[in-house]
């Protein structure tokens, strides 16, 4: 088994730390490659060089969910599974929560007794004057914040390439978020938990001016189009890459055709997972 780890350096969690892992993956006689959490973008970049070709067969993420985020196009762009090993805070995005449940885990994947989830990504494009400028995917969610918190954010949402009109927002700023990344910022800011097989989109408003916007739901089949009505606008992607938005920016966010396949074991229950990871905020 070929397993390409992505970590950041400096983890030290008691029994979590690189050494740890690279030992344990060395007494399951698995080979590995190591990518730095920093690395990450130039190995994405390196992809399309043969040698990398049907390489590996998952991608260990260890670490918090920014390890995931930041690893997850990788994983996409080499069609391989993730196995998120928390060793962060929380974790919401990772299957293994303890170090000490890892020797388990690989000894089910070199026998192939495991399950893929699906998880949707968003591509997020800024158009100006009919241009695209930006282009990123997501994970989690695309969030549209004022540059200035003295500032409201004005934006008109429009769904399908019809562009019908849905409403517009007065706030802070705007989350649209998939299931995934539902309990990322979207729960901050008072969104529903979704389920990860559920096909849709959160729109999460952040501190609205009207009391009648609040999250709401639509389907992920047509895509969103976010009209920005106000100056000086920055769209962050995932917490990785943003783009500083203009008046009269259109934002376009569409469901991605290809997905991300998270590993996990028969035993794994998201809403189960879900209550045990809030009870430890």
């Amino acid at each position: 088994m070929q397993v390409l780890v992505v970590a950041k350096k400096n983890i030290s969690k008691g029994k979590a730390t690189i050494k740890s892992l690279t030992n344990l993956l060395d007494k399951k006689n698995v080979n590995y490659q190591v990518v730095g959490f920093d690395d990450v973008d130039e190995f994405y970049n390196e992809i399309h060089d043969k040698k990398f070709k049907n390489t590996f067969d998952i991608l260990l993420s260890f670490g918090g969910d920014g390890t995931i985020l930041k690893s997850a196009r990788v994983a996409r762009k080499l069609d391989i599974p993730i196995l998120g090993v928390n060793v962060g805070t929380v974790g919401f995005l990772t299957t293994i929560s303890d170090f000490d449940d890892l020797p388990s885990a690989i000894d089910k994947i070199k026998k192939k007794n495991y399950l893929y989830e699906e998880r949707s990504m968003i591509d997020v494009e800024v158009l100006r004057d009919g241009k695209e400028v930006f282009k990123a995917y997501a994970v989690n969610e695309a969030t549209f914040m004022t540059s200035s918190l003295s500032k409201m954010g004005k934006y008109k949402i429009l769904i399908g390439e019809e562009k019908n009109l849905f409403t517009r927002i007065n706030a802070d700023g705007l989350i649209v978020a998939t299931p995934t990344g539902s309990t990322a910022h979207s729960l901050s800011a008072g969104g529903p938990i979704v389920s990860p097989n559920v096909n849709c989109l959160i729109i999460t408003p952040l501190y609205p001016h009207t009391l009648n916007q609040r999250s709401f739901v639509i389907g992920d089949n047509k895509e969103l189009n976010v009209e920005i009505l106000s100056n000086k606008q920055i769209v962050d992607v995932d917490g990785r890459v943003n783009c500083e938005l203009l008046k009269d920016d259109i934002v376009i966010i569409k469901k991605l055709k290809k997905t991300i396949k998270y590993i996990v074991f028969n035993n794994n229950n998201y809403l189960e997972n879900i209550k045990e990871k809030i009870k430890a905020l």
